[in-house]
């Protein structure tokens, strides 16, 4: 069915559930995963900045959670670019490059307040993605025993 899984990923709750079903499908059909993170850059005078005061600290929660998955087993490869453009356009970009059968990215990233200054990561994806796209959104209390359950038998 997959062969190619890409895991959208800005290091935030939202993307940790996504990382759960993107390696329960990978398990499930053989496939690797590709982490696509997009580092944002803000353009003008201060180009060599990043978009969030804590990129930093998320790449490097990224690239354990990357290494983690490989030392058990995983066949999970990361890629980091960095850009000024829309984080959706390059992780299509990714996806493209990599083949990638499907894009799996949470619903719920930097928050309400991001995604007005930066509009949805999710609704420009859907626009811009090579192939589908499965966003898994924040658990209501009520769900959030199955995933946890889930958490726990994937690790």
């Amino acid at each position: 069915m997959y062969n190619t899984i890409i895991w959208a990923t800005d290091g935030s709750d939202g993307a940790d559930l996504a990382l759960v079903e993107a390696r329960a499908l990978a398990q499930l059909c053989g496939a690797r995963i590709v982490a696509a993170h997009c580092d944002r850059r803000l353009t003008g005078r201060a180009a060599q900045w990043p978009a969030l005061p804590d990129e930093d600290d998320r790449r490097v929660k990224i690239r354990a959670q990357v290494a983690g998955l490989r030392s058990a087993g995983v066949d999970i490869e990361l890629q980091v670019r960095r850009s000024h453009r829309d984080a959706a356009d390059v992780v299509a970009e990714i996806a493209r490059g990599h083949g990638g059968d499907v894009i799996v990215c949470g619903t719920r990233g930097l928050g309400a307040v991001s995604g007005v200054l930066h509009g949805s990561f999710t609704q420009r994806l859907l626009h811009v993605a090579p192939c589908s796209v499965l966003a898994v959104s924040q658990p209501s209390a009520t769900r959030s025993a199955s995933t946890t359950a889930r958490e726990a038998a994937l690790v």
